[in-house]
Parts: structure tokens; sequence; C-alpha cells
């Protein structure tokens, strides 16, 4: 099956468990072993389990392994090992000379590998140093719960208060505080900026970054945005809103964190919403046309009819997914994820919803995002929201799905991500702008 551009890590976990350390040890030196030889077809084949050879692939785990590793490999780490209720986890990092990629393997009774994640570390990124006037705290969110995540409230040292704040809200797939991809940490941009112009900013880790494995064991194919991301989002946002230096309380969400935001402003109540690469349309059509769009040019003319059937099949089994009850879908696999996360996600018309909330909404795209487009996506929030006296859109030229400027040879691909670079100050100054003018007409409005 296909992968989507908007899940840029394999998360691939379901519960298990292995009693012999020693043997899995050595199953996992094999892969490591395997990667490196790139014995893609072997290492599938010889070690995943049943499920995970339905979900990925050896052409699927070339690409991904591809997209994360560097140029020349120096060396692996050694393996450390934990063992956590039901399964066995091994770690290792593979160091290039440009960088370092995370491998975890989750093992179950049978020692075969059941879960695969690789991630880039993200040591491309330039280290930014926390401006002057400027602070940051510890928060936990959920504290004493299964899902305690540690955080970081960005605020300005000296201001008038209460100031406004923010709640920022993750895209796609794991992802740490920082929303860290490659060279980027977009979140950490933004809490430092807004902090800068008298805004306060809340960011903390998405749960399936800390808590993976722990979200299968618990929800297995239930698990849906509400468990991965919106129950989190809402805590973080009563947190603020508890907090007396605090005022108004917004949501910037990015990408999937764009789209939910409807979502999570009806079960917390902001006072408005920021909406970066988000999108009115279902998950499942955006991933289609991710696909689409990266289809490989080098490709024999009957190799890639083969590969746009499966595409159109894939996308033709995404769409069905509302017309099955919940016990259906749940049986289905679609791009990664259980039908059942699909179905429940597109069961939900972030649009309408935005449309409904009559609160204020900011939307902005960046022109030479190709995961996020203008002509899709953009497009259709001009349609429901263009004329709305609540809401405010703005594209920005050359800036890409994380609002840093397009460049490198690698423009308009997932390896633009490795040129380093900063979220535009304009944006910056636009929200800022404009979370600071929603404020103040509140405040009109209470005299």
């Amino acid at each position: 099956m296909i992968r989507g551009l908007l899940i840029i890590t394999i998360l691939l976990i379901v519960a298990g468990c292995s009693n012999d350390t020693e043997n899995v040890g050595t199953k996992s030196e094999d892969i490591l072993k395997l990667l490196e030889s790139e014995s893609y077809q072997e290492l599938t084949e010889t070690y995943f389990s049943n499920s995970l050879q339905e979900r990925l692939s050896p052409e699927e785990l070339q690409e991904n392994w591809e997209a994360v590793r560097g140029q020349t490999l120096v060396s692996f780490s050694a393996l450390e090992s934990d063992t956590r209720q039901d399964y066995t986890i091994m770690e290792a990092e593979a160091s290039f000379e440009e960088k370092v990629v995370h491998i975890r393997m989750t093992w179950d009774q049978q020692d075969k590998l059941q879960g695969l994640h690789i991630q880039a570390e993200q040591n491309l990124a330039e280290e930014r140093p926390l401006p002057d006037q400027v602070i940051e705290e510890d928060i936990l969110i959920n504290t004493g719960g299964s899902y305690e995540l540690a955080g970081k409230l960005t605020l300005p040292e000296k201001t008038e208060q209460p100031i406004p704040a923010v709640v920022l809200v993750h895209g796609s797939g794991p992802s740490d505080m920082n929303e860290a991809v490659f060279a980027y940490k977009p979140f950490q941009d933004f809490a430092y900026s807004l902090a800068e112009q008298e805004i306060a900013v809340l960011r903390y880790p998405k749960r399936t970054y800390e808590y993976a494995e722990e979200l299968v064991a618990e929800f297995g194919n239930e698990l849906t945005v509400k468990e991965e991301t919106i129950d989190d989002a809402v805590a973080a946002i009563h947190l603020l809103q508890a907090d007396p230096r605090i005022g108004q309380v917004y949501i910037i969400g990015h990408s999937l964190g764009g789209m939910l935001a409807p979502r999570i402003d009806q079960q917390a109540d902001t006072d408005g919403m920021v909406i970066l690469a988000g999108s009115p349309r279902f998950l499942w059509e955006i991933i289609y046309d991710q696909q689409m769009a990266v289809i490989p040019e080098n490709l024999a003319e009957e190799e890639k009819q083969a590969y746009m059937q499966e595409i159109e099949e894939t996308k033709e089994l995404a769409a069905s997914m509302q017309d099955l009850t919940d016990t259906e879908a749940i049986k289905h696999n679609v791009y990664g994820v259980s039908g059942y996360y699909l179905k429940e996600m597109a069961s939900y018309d972030a649009g309408q919803m935005a449309l409904d909330s009559n609160k204020p909404i900011f939307i902005l795209q960046g022109e030479a995002d190709f995961q996020v487009t203008m002509e899709a996506d953009f497009s259709q929030w001009q349609t429901k929201l263009g004329d709305q006296p609540n809401a405010a859109l703005k594209s920005y030229p050359n800036l890409n799905h994380f609002f840093i400027e397009s460049q490198g040879e690698h423009q308009g691909t997932v390896t633009e991500y490795m040129t380093p670079g900063h979220v535009d100050e304009q944006v910056i100054l636009d929200i800022a702008a404009w979370i600071h003018e929603q404020s103040e007409n509140m405040e009109e409005d209470t005299e």
C-alpha cells in the first residue's frame, strides 16, 4: 500500500510480546545490516510479521528509508532494549555524515517484527537561541494521567498582563514539541517569534510521539484523531484558560492540526482559530492528490499505469469507508492507518464547522506548498469563508508547507525540507497583528 506524504515517518506498531531479548537483539542487528546493504526484499520476507508485510512492502520500505537516510553511513550505535508490558522494543541510531537516523523495532512473542519506526533526528536544523526578553516555563498536560506530556510555555519576560496566548497543534504523524521535520523546527520558530510580539505560546510533543505503543495497546485499530490530537489540544487550551496571566486563547493548527481546529474549538471554546496549510477536504482526498503528484517520472509506461491503478484503487477503498459500519471499517488498512480512523475523521465537515462557529478565523497558505495546495485546498476555503466578516485569508508566494521559503535543487519534494530554514517573518507578523486585533476588539466589546 502506498503511504501518504502527510505521514513522513514510519509508524506501524501493534501489541505483541517477546521473552527472548537476546534473540531479538540478534535479529535487530540483522535488520540494521539489511538496511545498510539495501536488501529490502530479504528484510521484509524474513523478519516482518504478516500484518506488517500487508502494511509495508519492500518498495515502500525502500522509499521511506531513502527519504530519511543520509548519503554516507558512518556507523550504527549499540542496540538498546526496553520491555514494556507485552512487547519488546529494540532501538539504535544510524549515524550518517550529515545526520542521525533513529530506528525503533517492536517484536512479538514469535520474534517477528510488528512495528518499525524510522525517523531522522533533527540535527540538520540550525540551533536558535531563546530571544532576549523571552522566557520559557516547563508545563505538563494531562498531569497524572496515562498520557502526561511535558511541554513549554514561551512568553515575554515583562509585559502588561493578561496577554493573548496560542496553543500549537501538530500536523500528521508523530512529532516532537517543535514539530521538527528534517532541517525545520517550525513550532519553535512560532513560539520564539510570537513571544517577541507579546503573545504566549504553548507547545508540547504529540501523544503518538511519546506513547505510540501504549496507544496501540489501548485503542488498537479504533484509534482516531480524538485520542491522537484533539484531547491533548483541549487540555492545553484549558490549562491556558485557567492561567491568570493569560487573556484570550487561540488555536494555531498546522496541516492536520488546522483541519481539526474547528473540532477542537467546539470542545474548548477558544477565542479564534489560525489555520496554517489546513484543508476543508477529506484527509483521504489530500493523500490521493499527493500520491498522484509524486509518481516517479522514470517509470516505464506499463509500470506507471500499474502505479496509477493502485493509487486509484486505494482512493476508492478510502472513499468507501464512509459507507461501512464502524466494525467493517476497522478491518481495513488504508494509507497505513485503520479505515475507522479515516471514517471517523470524514464524519466531520471542517469547513462547515468553521463557518458555523462564527469565531474569528485566519487561514494562511503557502503558494509553493505541494502537500496542501492553493488549487485544491485554499480555493475551497475561499469559496466557503471568503465573504464572511469574521474570516481573513492570505497566501504567501514561494512559501512551502511549513511557511518556510521554498529553496534548493529539490524544491517541491520532501527532500526540500533538508535545507535549513525558518518560518517566514511576515507570516509571524501577520498572525501577531491578527491576534492582537481580535483581542482588542473583544476587550472593546466587554467595556
